[in-house]
């Protein structure tokens, strides 16, 4: 998982990730990444759940292979983070011109001196260290790469001890999908509209 991270990392930082944006089914993408689940939930007794309430989605421009892997890393996160008998729960919304998907789990949430470094290369925030879990410090560097280059945003909300949201949102509307060298923009870092947990914002 290490080797596939870097040559990842790698490809991405020279532009040649290989994107492959077609009208793809979202909804199709999302039972995928549940199906995925299913076996890795059932060991950790963890429930995961998909709530759809944005209705019928038509089809959008996507990279279906590299959205997968984006969110399929959230949901793994969260289901590696969380003690059994928790819940993951994935909800997709529509926001006017984009698709809203929010990953929340029961987990043991991030130190907030932590939330702004999570999407660094190699950054592994400290009490998930202690769990002694794997990890490369890596996947969510690679989400927002992938979030980025769709045009999107990534944020996080979290409670130490509580749980964790992670919101990815991309749009629907092919006129916002960034060109390629727009979609590499590197984010910038704002306050979330609370004021106390720092909001990752994907430039577009």
């Amino acid at each position: 998982q290490l080797v596939n991270d870097l040559l990842n990392v790698s490809r991405i930082e020279n532009g040649k990730f290989g994107y492959k944006f077609e009208k793809n089914d979202f909804m199709k993408l999302l039972n995928t990444l549940v199906e995925n689940t299913v076996l890795p939930s059932k060991s950790r007794n963890i429930d995961v759940r998909l709530e759809n309430r944005a209705g019928t989605i038509p089809d959008f421009m996507f990279d279906p292979e590299k959205l997968l892997i984006a969110l399929q890393n959230i949901v793994d996160n969260a289901m590696k983070y969380t003690l059994p008998g928790g819940r993951v729960t994935i909800v997709v919304e529509r926001q006017g011109d984009y698709i809203e998907v929010k990953v929340s789990d029961t987990g043991v949430g991030i130190p907030k001196d932590d939330v702004a470094k999570l999407f660094s290369k190699f950054f592994r925030a400290a009490n998930v260290i202690h769990l002694q879990t794997d990890g490369s410090g890596l996947g969510l560097f690679i989400v927002k790469s992938i979030i980025m280059r769709h045009g999107g945003q990534i944020w996080v909300d979290s409670v130490e001890g509580k749980g964790t949201t992670f919101t990815v949102v991309v749009p629907v509307v092919e006129g916002l999908l960034p060109k390629e060298e727009e979609g590499q923009l590197k984010p910038t870092v704002v306050a979330s509209p609370t004021g106390e947990v720092p909001k990752e914002t994907v430039a577009s």
